[in-house]
């Protein structure tokens, strides 16, 4: 990785890298009672309701005949930065070919709001590799953090993925909808709270009796910052020179991505 790339690496000092290896097929615990959402996970069956376990994140998962609840369980600062700063990303659907199309982002994150706020400058902060390390941006990206939890992002994807929409809406529009979020404000790490309609009435117009994609994903920004291969396209090379170039670039963009928390995980639950 070039010098220049580099310099965007002090948001994301030693993040932890995760993909998805393969979707887990789970048969969630049902519950007789209503959990109150509040962040915690001391209305909890941990045993029962445990779908995950890393060094990084647990996730649990419960339901009743109406609902279906998550619980986030954050364990290591480099996941609970990531989140913060590209967001978290909780998708549902009975679809698989479709198990992308609508998401709830919470925390929204940083670089979410910066391109939300000012696309101007988060144009400038995607291309420009010295953008991050000036004074005036990191204090306006340490600003935007304090920010993270007060809305959720809906993130609604188009034409296969290939155009996607964000959006940001009040936690009592998503109410209306019987969808409730909570965050323990008490821990040092993200400890998330979901409460979804297993109906149509919510975002993600589930049905119960079919089986459920649950994804969790972290998607930072796609990069496009210049290096010194950029100047190729002056030096008219060819062929596979030029292929070499391209891929090289491809190559830095992605572990850029990697380095700042890029996270993709499914499951598909049976609730029958």
């Amino acid at each position: 990785m070039s010098t220049r790339i580099s310099t965007f690496l002090f948001l994301s000092i030693c993040f932890t890298i995760s993909a998805c290896s393969g979707t887990k097929v789970m048969s969630p615990e049902k519950t007789d009672r209503e959990l109150t959402v509040d962040g915690n996970l001391s209305g909890w069956n941990l045993g029962s309701s445990l779908l995950h376990e890393s060094e990084s994140v647990n996730y649990y998962v419960t339901h009743t005949d109406d609902f279906l609840y998550l619980y986030v369980d954050v364990r290591s600062p480099s996941k609970n930065n990531a989140m913060k700063q590209s967001g978290f990303i909780v998708y549902l659907s009975n679809s698989e070919d479709d198990r992308k199309k609508i998401g709830i982002s919470y925390p929204a994150g940083t670089f979410n709001l910066l391109r939300n706020n000012n696309p101007g400058e988060y144009q400038s902060f995607t291309r420009d590799p010295e953008w991050a390390s000036k004074p005036g941006n990191r204090t306006l990206l340490e600003d935007l953090e304090k920010e993270v939890f007060e809305r959720p992002m809906i993130v609604e994807r188009y034409d296969g993925g290939s155009s996607t929409q964000r959006g940001f809406v009040g936690m009592d529009q998503l109410e209306v909808d019987g969808i409730q979020i909570a965050i323990n404000q008490d821990r040092r790490l993200i400890g998330l709270e979901m409460k979804i309609p297993l109906n149509e009435s919510s975002v993600y117009t589930l049905n119960k009796e079919e089986n459920i994609w649950l994804g969790l994903e972290i998607d930072p920004p796609n990069f496009r910052i210049a290096n010194e291969y950029d100047s190729s396209r002056n030096n008219q090379r060819m062929g596979g020179q030029n292929q070499r170039v391209r891929q090289s670039q491809g190559n830095q963009r992605s572990n850029l991505r990697r380095s700042l928390g890029q996270y993709e995980q499914w499951f598909k639950l049976n609730l029958n």
